[in-house]
């Protein structure tokens, strides 16, 4: 174990040494260098590069859309229109534009960023296996950041995993556009229709798969989409986008860590609400000198990156309801049946409520502090009542508040009230639609399975790096998915770490991934026996539980009854929470 171990770590480095030169650095050329992997696209020959630690070969940096630059900023992305005889496909793309702190390793950023990555493996594996699966990764980062170039995010140990496991599939990560370059909105942005820029950008890059993965290898029929956090939120989007039709751009969906209920979505109404997107709107106008022109959102595209970059900088941009992506709620989505009919892989961290951003450390220490919390949720929509009634629900016994399992502990310096924030904060935003998705989806009983986890393991070393930063992390948000990826490297933000038991998690998880991505079946992961994980039904909801052999025992099943008052009331009040 600690040999391959070595040896992928050192293929790890050398990968991240060879992709860390931006993809704009290399002109076009006349054809591929000899022995290259190459892909026919609809636009011309792509060449890649062979990885050999891997037994994989990886395009880098494919242009899905024209640069959105010019007078395409702040539009929707169109299809790329150039031909190429021989483009490099050899370096990491430049990321978009982006503004959280950790945003760690995604190298520079650019406009033009409307890039996705392919990794396969050899060519010989997809002989002998034909069109393979394809799994698509959409990043997280609050809408606010993120990038494929991200080390953390490199898909060659996922995909390395599906080979040893004979079943190979593609990987292929997307970039696209967040903050106020994604999702930028007002009454002019909505009465020129072109709201929402990041999720469009990747419906076009789920449309480029379709018109090209086949020369790649890959099975266009056969895509799942996948991401966490943002990008899991971005899933549920695309599941309920377009009052359901999917296109057939999809045939499963894994959503780790969000969904597309917690988070408020404005409208044309909301929109102009003091602390709405058009007072921001009408701030960067005034900022970078449009706020008098004649077609203020015609003057944005003008101005200069830097002046815009920073106008944007102040500002958390978010998805809102469009009418065309998004035509309602997605809560009344959900109650009308108007959703994709996919294979679905839900699930959540434990200690979601952790995480810094949600809010609630160092300033809650009374009940009406809590009560204070709850009216601000989701731009304020609950009533007197309702609030009282979530204090009912969660009371001050910090033996039920989270960091769950940690008894009479308070955690005091983050608020003598903070468990009972945090347990709020992760129930609203990630538990209840976690739970509400599983439930609508065992239902139709459609044929295409649900599978639910949740995933209870802290980190090696008790430290997350980027989203929770003060203790107390326990299996706060976003911890799972270095775990998911499988990337052993110890030099990451948030790394497995050095134990075994913690590798052994690792790999059951990326595999019983792929196995779903392959299968639709997450328990075909070949490691001999292990903990079954059962389809999520109306008659049986259950989660498999993550945990790391030495911790309690390791994987085991649960019956998913966890906080039912409390995830019941969230999933019977999205009306009033804008979501």
């Amino acid at each position: 174990m600690r040999a391959i171990f070595t040896s992928v770590v050192g293929a790890w480095i050398s990968t991240q040494l060879l992709l860390s030169v931006p993809c704009l650095a290399f002109p076009v050329q006349d054809h591929c260098p000899n022995h290259a992997p190459f892909a026919q696209t609809t636009n011309g020959t792509v060449c890649g590069i062979d990885l050999p630690g891997f037994n994989q070969a990886a395009f880098f940096g494919i242009p899905y859309a024209q640069p959105p630059v010019g007078d395409l900023r702040l539009r929707h992305a169109i299809p790329y229109n150039h031909t190429y005889s021989a483009y490099p496909a050899i370096a990491q793309p430049p990321s978009c534009p982006g503004y959280a702190g950790f945003d760690v390793g995604i190298g520079p950023l650019s406009e033009d960023c409307l890039y996705l990555n392919i990794v396969r493996p050899s060519m010989q594996e997809n002989v002998s296996h034909g069109a393979l699966p394809v799994l698509v990764w959409i990043y997280g980062g609050g809408f606010d950041a993120g990038g494929i170039a991200d080390p953390r995010y490199n898909m060659s140990y996922i995909v390395q995993q599906a080979a040893a496991m004979h079943k190979p599939i593609l990987g292929v990560s997307i970039n696209y556009r967040v903050g106020g370059w994604g999702f930028l909105s007002s009454r002019e942005v909505l009465a020129a229709g072109t709201a929402n820029i990041g999720l469009f950008d990747q419906r076009r890059a789920l449309e480029w798969i379709q018109e090209n993965i086949g020369t790649f290898g890959g099975d266009p029929a056969q895509v799942t989409i996948w991401g966490e956090s943002a990008g899991a939120f971005s899933v549920g989007y695309h599941l309920v986008g377009f009052e359901g039709k999917h296109a057939n751009l999809f045939r499963g969906a894994i959503l780790e860590s969000g969904s597309m209920l917690g988070s408020a979505l404005q409208d044309s109404e909301t929109i102009t609400q003091p602390g709405g997107f058009q007072e921001m709107y009408d701030n960067v106008t005034m900022t970078v000198g449009c706020a008098d022109a004649a077609d203020t959102l015609a003057c944005l595209r003008h101005v200069s990156y830097e002046s815009l970059f920073d106008a944007f900088a102040p500002q958390v941009y978010t998805p809102v309801i469009d009418r065309t992506f998004l035509t309602r709620r997605p809560s009344e989505s959900l109650a009308r049946g108007l959703v994709a009919d996919v294979a679905v892989l839900v699930g959540a961290n434990t200690d979601e409520g952790t995480a810094a951003f949600w809010g609630p450390r160092g300033t809650l220490n009374t009940s009406a502090d809590v009560a204070a919390y709850i009216k601000t949720l989701n731009g304020g929509g609950l009533d007197h009542q309702q609030v009282d009634e979530l204090l009912k629900l969660y009371p001050d016994d910090p033996a039920k508040g989270c960091p769950y399992g940690t008894g009479e502990e308070r955690f005091a310096s983050q608020g003598w009230m903070y468990k009972r924030g945090a347990a709020i904060a992760g129930d609203i935003f990630v538990h209840a639609g976690r739970r509400r998705v599983a439930e609508f989806f065992a239902a139709r009983q459609t044929g295409n399975p649900t599978y639910s986890y949740r995933f209870d393991q802290a980190p090696w070393n008790g430290v997350e790096e980027l989203i929770t930063t003060v203790a107390p992390v326990y299996s706060t948000h976003y911890v799972e998915l270095i775990f998911v990826f499988n990337n052993p490297s110890p030099n990451l933000s948030n790394s497995i770490g050095p134990y075994a038991s913690y590798h052994d998690l690792s790999t059951l998880m990326s595999r019983s991934w792929v196995s779903f991505v392959h299968d639709l079946n997450p328990n075909h992961y070949g490691l001999g026996k292990q903990v079954h994980w059962p389809a999520y039904t109306a008659a049986r909801p259950q989660n498999i539980v993550f945990r790391a052999e030495d911790n309690q025992g390791g994987v085991f099943v649960e019956q998913d009854t966890y906080r039912t008052e409390q995830l019941a009331w969230w999933n019977t009040h999205w009306s009033y929470l804008r979501s």
